[in-house]
Protein backbone atom coordinates (compact mmCIF):
# COMPACT_ATOMS: atom_id res chain seq x y z
CA UNK A 1 0.00 0.00 0.00
CA UNK A 2 1.55 3.20 -0.85
CA UNK A 3 2.53 5.08 2.16
CA UNK A 4 -0.02 7.96 1.94
CA UNK A 5 -2.54 6.36 1.30
CA UNK A 6 -1.73 3.95 4.69
CA UNK A 7 -1.05 6.85 7.05
CA UNK A 8 -4.38 8.61 5.49
CA UNK A 9 -6.31 5.43 6.59
CA UNK A 10 -4.65 5.44 9.89
CA UNK A 11 -7.17 7.02 11.69
CA UNK A 12 -10.11 5.12 10.88
CA UNK A 13 -7.99 1.90 11.59
CA UNK A 14 -6.83 3.35 14.90
CA UNK A 15 -10.45 4.20 16.10
CA UNK A 16 -12.07 0.92 15.32
CA UNK A 17 -9.18 -1.04 16.41
CA UNK A 18 -9.45 0.49 19.63
CA UNK A 19 -13.47 -0.26 20.00
CA UNK A 20 -12.96 -3.79 18.70
CA UNK A 21 -9.90 -4.86 21.02
CA UNK A 22 -9.42 -2.46 23.61
CA UNK A 23 -7.17 0.05 24.33
CA UNK A 24 -4.86 -1.46 27.08
CA UNK A 25 -1.31 -2.78 26.13
CA UNK A 26 0.18 -5.13 29.43
CA UNK A 27 4.02 -5.70 28.93
CA UNK A 28 3.76 -4.74 25.47
CA UNK A 29 1.10 -7.17 24.36
CA UNK A 30 -2.35 -5.72 23.20
CA UNK A 31 -4.43 -7.79 25.62
CA UNK A 32 -7.64 -8.01 22.88
CA UNK A 33 -7.25 -10.48 20.49
CA UNK A 34 -7.98 -9.35 16.93
CA UNK A 35 -10.13 -11.82 15.22
CA UNK A 36 -10.69 -12.96 11.42
CA UNK A 37 -13.34 -10.31 11.33
CA UNK A 38 -11.63 -7.70 11.99
CA UNK A 39 -9.87 -6.65 8.43
CA UNK A 40 -13.21 -7.13 7.09
CA UNK A 41 -14.42 -4.65 9.49
CA UNK A 42 -11.93 -2.21 9.18
CA UNK A 43 -12.96 -2.15 5.19
CA UNK A 44 -16.00 -1.69 5.55
CA UNK A 45 -15.52 1.58 8.26
CA UNK A 46 -12.76 2.95 5.89
CA UNK A 47 -15.56 2.78 3.00
CA UNK A 48 -18.02 5.47 2.07
CA UNK A 49 -19.87 3.54 0.02
CA UNK A 50 -20.81 1.53 3.59
CA UNK A 51 -22.73 4.82 4.11
CA UNK A 52 -26.35 3.46 3.25
CA UNK A 53 -25.91 0.47 4.85
CA UNK A 54 -24.54 1.61 8.10
CA UNK A 55 -27.85 3.66 8.42
CA UNK A 56 -30.35 1.06 7.53
CA UNK A 57 -29.27 -0.83 10.62
CA UNK A 58 -29.19 1.66 12.67
CA UNK A 59 -32.15 2.36 11.99
CA UNK A 60 -33.44 -1.39 12.13
CA UNK A 61 -31.42 -1.39 15.65
CA UNK A 62 -29.06 -4.44 14.16
CA UNK A 63 -25.99 -2.26 14.27
CA UNK A 64 -22.98 -1.96 15.82
CA UNK A 65 -19.81 0.44 16.95
CA UNK A 66 -18.57 0.15 13.26
CA UNK A 67 -21.41 1.38 11.66
CA UNK A 68 -21.73 4.40 13.96
CA UNK A 69 -18.27 5.06 12.90
CA UNK A 70 -19.05 5.24 9.76
CA UNK A 71 -21.91 7.57 10.24
CA UNK A 72 -20.01 10.24 12.00
CA UNK A 73 -16.63 9.82 9.92
CA UNK A 74 -18.36 10.18 6.64
CA UNK A 75 -20.54 13.29 7.79
CA UNK A 76 -24.15 11.57 7.53
CA UNK A 77 -25.57 14.01 9.30
CA UNK A 78 -29.22 12.51 7.75
CA UNK A 79 -28.70 10.07 10.59
CA UNK A 80 -29.15 12.32 13.76
CA UNK A 81 -32.54 11.71 14.35
CA UNK A 82 -31.97 7.57 14.60
CA UNK A 83 -28.75 7.83 16.73
CA UNK A 84 -30.54 9.86 19.09
CA UNK A 85 -33.18 7.52 19.11
CA UNK A 86 -30.79 4.63 19.73
CA UNK A 87 -28.31 6.61 22.40
CA UNK A 88 -31.87 6.90 24.36
CA UNK A 89 -32.66 2.96 23.61
CA UNK A 90 -28.97 2.15 24.76
CA UNK A 91 -28.73 -0.10 27.81
CA UNK A 92 -24.80 -0.51 27.24
CA UNK A 93 -22.79 2.45 28.18
CA UNK A 94 -19.94 2.10 25.76
CA UNK A 95 -22.60 2.10 23.31
CA UNK A 96 -23.93 5.01 24.29
CA UNK A 97 -21.08 6.52 24.40
CA UNK A 98 -19.66 6.01 21.07
CA UNK A 99 -23.44 7.15 19.56
CA UNK A 100 -22.90 10.41 21.74
CA UNK A 101 -19.53 10.68 20.15
CA UNK A 102 -20.89 10.75 16.63
CA UNK A 103 -23.41 12.83 17.56
CA UNK A 104 -20.98 15.37 18.84
CA UNK A 105 -18.67 14.85 15.37
CA UNK A 106 -21.42 15.58 13.10
CA UNK A 107 -22.80 18.83 15.14
CA UNK A 108 -25.58 18.25 17.16
CA UNK A 109 -25.96 21.06 19.23
CA UNK A 110 -27.54 19.02 22.25
CA UNK A 111 -25.82 19.22 25.68
CA UNK A 112 -26.94 15.82 26.69
CA UNK A 113 -24.32 13.88 24.35
CA UNK A 114 -21.29 16.13 25.25
CA UNK A 115 -21.96 15.95 28.47
CA UNK A 116 -22.31 12.20 28.72
CA UNK A 117 -19.21 11.70 26.96
CA UNK A 118 -17.70 14.39 29.50
CA UNK A 119 -19.48 12.48 32.62
CA UNK A 120 -17.80 9.04 31.54
CA UNK A 121 -14.48 10.28 30.92
CA UNK A 122 -13.93 12.35 34.45
CA UNK A 123 -13.64 9.76 36.52
CA UNK A 124 -10.89 7.36 34.75
CA UNK A 125 -8.42 10.42 34.28
CA UNK A 126 -7.16 9.14 37.76
CA UNK A 127 -6.71 6.09 37.10
CA UNK A 128 -3.50 4.55 37.89
CA UNK A 129 -1.28 2.83 35.14
CA UNK A 130 -2.31 -0.75 34.90
CA UNK A 131 1.12 -2.14 33.81
CA UNK A 132 4.05 -2.56 35.80
CA UNK A 133 7.94 -1.26 34.97
CA UNK A 134 11.02 -2.15 35.32
CA UNK A 135 14.05 -0.51 36.51
CA UNK A 136 14.65 0.81 32.79
CA UNK A 137 11.23 2.26 32.60
CA UNK A 138 9.89 -1.21 30.17
CA UNK A 139 6.13 -2.71 30.73
CA UNK A 140 6.50 -6.47 32.22
CA UNK A 141 4.41 -9.57 31.55
CA UNK A 142 2.14 -9.69 34.30
CA UNK A 143 -0.54 -9.39 36.94
CA UNK A 144 -2.15 -5.68 36.95
CA UNK A 145 -0.25 -3.14 39.08
CA UNK A 146 -1.36 -3.48 42.63
CA UNK A 147 -2.27 0.42 43.00
CA UNK A 148 -4.58 -0.57 40.08
CA UNK A 149 -6.22 -2.97 41.34
CA UNK A 150 -6.69 -1.24 44.09
CA UNK A 151 -8.34 2.17 42.90
CA UNK A 152 -10.42 -0.17 40.80
CA UNK A 153 -11.73 -1.87 44.26
CA UNK A 154 -12.26 1.43 45.66
CA UNK A 155 -14.22 2.02 42.24
CA UNK A 156 -16.55 -0.56 42.70
CA UNK A 157 -14.59 -1.91 38.81
CA UNK A 158 -13.87 -5.27 38.02
CA UNK A 159 -10.76 -6.05 36.07
CA UNK A 160 -12.00 -6.18 32.71
CA UNK A 161 -12.44 -2.45 32.08
CA UNK A 162 -8.70 -1.85 32.24
CA UNK A 163 -9.07 -2.53 28.44
CA UNK A 164 -11.32 0.34 27.96
CA UNK A 165 -10.72 3.03 30.60
CA UNK A 166 -8.76 4.91 28.01
CA UNK A 167 -11.20 4.96 25.23
CA UNK A 168 -13.68 6.84 27.40
CA UNK A 169 -11.09 9.06 27.49
CA UNK A 170 -10.87 8.69 23.69
CA UNK A 171 -14.19 9.03 22.59
CA UNK A 172 -14.06 12.25 24.06
CA UNK A 173 -10.91 13.10 22.35
CA UNK A 174 -12.10 12.10 19.23
CA UNK A 175 -14.64 14.79 18.97
CA UNK A 176 -12.10 17.33 18.47
CA UNK A 177 -14.73 19.77 20.36
CA UNK A 178 -12.33 22.61 21.96
CA UNK A 179 -14.83 22.65 25.27
CA UNK A 180 -12.85 19.11 25.81
CA UNK A 181 -9.37 21.35 26.29
CA UNK A 182 -9.39 21.86 30.38
CA UNK A 183 -10.57 18.53 30.96
CA UNK A 184 -7.86 16.80 27.97
CA UNK A 185 -4.83 18.90 30.02
CA UNK A 186 -5.77 17.03 32.98
CA UNK A 187 -5.34 13.93 31.39
CA UNK A 188 -1.94 14.73 30.47
CA UNK A 189 -1.55 14.31 34.43
CA UNK A 190 -2.95 10.97 34.97
CA UNK A 191 -0.50 8.23 36.17
CA UNK A 192 -2.55 6.25 33.33
CA UNK A 193 -0.19 6.58 30.15
CA UNK A 194 -2.71 4.99 28.11
CA UNK A 195 -5.11 7.84 29.50
CA UNK A 196 -2.12 10.45 29.11
CA UNK A 197 -1.89 9.54 25.33
CA UNK A 198 -5.46 10.01 24.59
CA UNK A 199 -5.33 13.61 26.42
CA UNK A 200 -2.50 14.59 23.63
CA UNK A 201 -4.61 13.21 20.76
CA UNK A 202 -7.33 15.33 21.70
CA UNK A 203 -5.29 18.09 22.25
CA UNK A 204 -3.45 17.49 18.85
CA UNK A 205 -6.72 16.65 17.45
CA UNK A 206 -8.31 19.98 18.04
CA UNK A 207 -4.84 21.83 17.26
CA UNK A 208 -4.06 23.54 20.74
CA UNK A 209 -0.61 24.63 20.46
CA UNK A 210 -0.70 26.38 23.79
CA UNK A 211 -0.94 22.77 25.37
CA UNK A 212 2.55 21.50 23.04
CA UNK A 213 5.16 21.96 26.22
CA UNK A 214 2.20 19.84 28.41
CA UNK A 215 2.67 17.30 26.12
CA UNK A 216 6.62 17.10 25.78
CA UNK A 217 5.57 16.83 30.16
CA UNK A 218 3.90 14.44 29.08
CA UNK A 219 6.26 12.50 27.40
CA UNK A 220 9.42 13.94 29.05
CA UNK A 221 7.86 12.74 32.69
CA UNK A 222 6.76 8.58 30.93
CA UNK A 223 9.04 5.66 30.74
CA UNK A 224 10.11 5.23 27.11
CA UNK A 225 7.13 3.34 25.84
CA UNK A 226 4.86 5.75 27.55
CA UNK A 227 6.36 8.46 26.16
CA UNK A 228 6.04 7.26 22.43
CA UNK A 229 2.66 6.84 22.40
CA UNK A 230 1.96 10.01 23.85
CA UNK A 231 4.07 11.97 21.17
CA UNK A 232 2.25 10.51 18.49
CA UNK A 233 -0.25 13.69 19.31
CA UNK A 234 2.28 16.26 18.48
CA UNK A 235 2.53 15.12 15.02
CA UNK A 236 -0.97 16.99 14.46
CA UNK A 237 1.19 20.54 15.01
CA UNK A 238 3.46 22.04 12.47
CA UNK A 239 5.77 23.33 14.80
CA UNK A 240 9.33 22.77 15.68
CA UNK A 241 9.54 22.32 19.09
CA UNK A 242 6.66 19.37 18.49
CA UNK A 243 9.11 18.01 15.73
CA UNK A 244 12.00 17.85 17.83
CA UNK A 245 10.26 16.17 20.41
CA UNK A 246 8.72 13.87 17.98
CA UNK A 247 12.32 12.97 17.23
CA UNK A 248 13.10 12.16 20.06
CA UNK A 249 10.47 10.16 22.07
CA UNK A 250 8.89 8.44 18.73
CA UNK A 251 11.01 5.47 16.96
CA UNK A 252 12.85 6.57 13.98
CA UNK A 253 11.23 4.48 11.20
CA UNK A 254 7.41 5.31 12.44
CA UNK A 255 8.53 9.55 12.40
CA UNK A 256 9.81 8.78 8.39
CA UNK A 257 6.60 7.21 7.35
CA UNK A 258 4.52 9.72 8.56
CA UNK A 259 7.27 12.48 6.88
CA UNK A 260 6.85 10.85 3.80
CA UNK A 261 3.34 11.53 3.73
CA UNK A 262 3.61 14.66 4.94
CA UNK A 263 5.59 15.05 1.59
CA UNK A 264 2.46 13.80 -0.76
CA UNK A 265 0.40 16.06 1.30
CA UNK A 266 -1.15 13.45 4.03
CA UNK A 267 -1.95 14.52 7.38
CA UNK A 268 -3.24 13.07 10.49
Amino acid sequence: MPIARSVCSLGTACRLSCLMVGCAISGGAVLGQVNSEQPKKLAYAADPASVPDAIARLKSSNFGLVHVEVIAEFRAVEAIPALKDQFSRSQDTFTKEKIADALVRLGDKDDTYWNFLVAQATPVIESPDPRVYDAQGKAVRGPLSPEFVAWAKSNDLPADPVYMLPARVGLLAETGDPRGIPLLRRGLLSPNHFIQSEAARGLGKIHDKASIPLIIDACRNAPPEGAAIIARSLLYFDDPQARSAVDKYMPADTVKAYREAWAQGVRP
